[in-house]
């Protein structure tokens, strides 16, 4: 105090010093305020009426409500849980089981829900979220390619239903159906342009081949809505091994049809 006395007696010089070591204890008591609220004032745990996993459970014993949410019935649920397990490598962890990752996951694509509402609904973090729905689509890749795929990549035999009247000879050698579809999506303001459809929104345009069956054998995603269909059918052509081909001989005439008639084809025979 004495000091400080000192220095206020030297006049204006004095009244500076002061001000600036007041200025100084301002700031450094703000310093130690905005620490005290961020690392010692620790607020309450979230606390749920129930855990998310308990939430499924629940679910579960009520079918109807459990499609609404998940999209699909309880029974088909753990058949899909049960098959990445056993075969793609879909596991528990410490703290999050593998049935509430799957939940999590089918909550978020058939909502749809964000990362965030996740986090709020079955209480985990949203890191936490981020990686169990990347290592439940991880399984569903490889899912994917096991089964979206001809069962005969060679098309040894005609499908049956070519050989009614109605179809034969006019569609011998024929493989399947090819088509593209336009799935709405929510896109960055800079990307709005190029995903734009001939619809007016945005979307993928995600090309398919599906065979006599109804089965899906080959799909691309990840077009924005602009593409054209030639463009995705070309680029599929020249860079996936996999595209289903109709048997050696023909593929030059394929290669050659053009999308629209494809998708008369597909009329035709549906």
């Amino acid at each position: 105090d004495g000091k400080l006395v000192d220095v206020a007696k030297e006049g204006q010089k004095g009244l500076l010093m002061l001000a600036d070591l007041a200025q100084h204890a301002s700031i450094m008591g703000e310093m130690a305020n905005l620490y005290t609220e961020r690392y010692l004032q620790k607020g309450a745990y979230r606390q749920t009426p129930e855990t998310g996993i308990q939430w499924v459970m629940r679910l579960m014993d009520r079918p109807r409500y459990f499609y609404k949410m998940f999209r699909m019935s309880p029974e088909i649920f753990h058949a899909l849980h049960d098959l990445l397990v056993s075969t793609y490598g879909l596991s528990s962890s410490n703290n999050v089981s593998s049935i509430e990752s799957l939940a999590m996951f089918l909550w978020i694509v058939g909502g749809p829900q964000s990362f965030s509402q996740v986090e709020s609904h079955f209480t985990r973090s949203l890191w936490t979220v981020h990686t169990k729905f990347h290592e439940v689509l991880k399984c569903l890749r490889k899912l994917a390619k096991d089964n979206i795929t001809p069962r005969d990549p060679t098309f040894s035999m005609e499908h049956g239903r070519l050989r009614e009247d109605r179809f034969w000879p006019y569609f011998k050698d024929a493989i399947g159906a090819i088509d593209g579809s336009h799935i709405s999506v929510v896109v960055l303001l800079d990307e709005t342009i190029s995903h734009t459809c001939h619809h007016g929104y945005t979307s993928q345009n995600v090309l398919a081949i599906y065979n006599f069956d109804m089965r899906f054998i080959f799909a691309v995603a990840g077009w924005p809505g602009s593409a054209h269909d030639s463009r995705i059918l070309s680029h599929a052509l020249a860079n996936f091994p996999s595209f289903p081909m109709p048997p050696t001989g023909i593929s030059g005439s394929f290669i050659n049809f053009n999308i629209c008639t494809l998708v008369l084809l597909f009329a035709l025979l549906t």
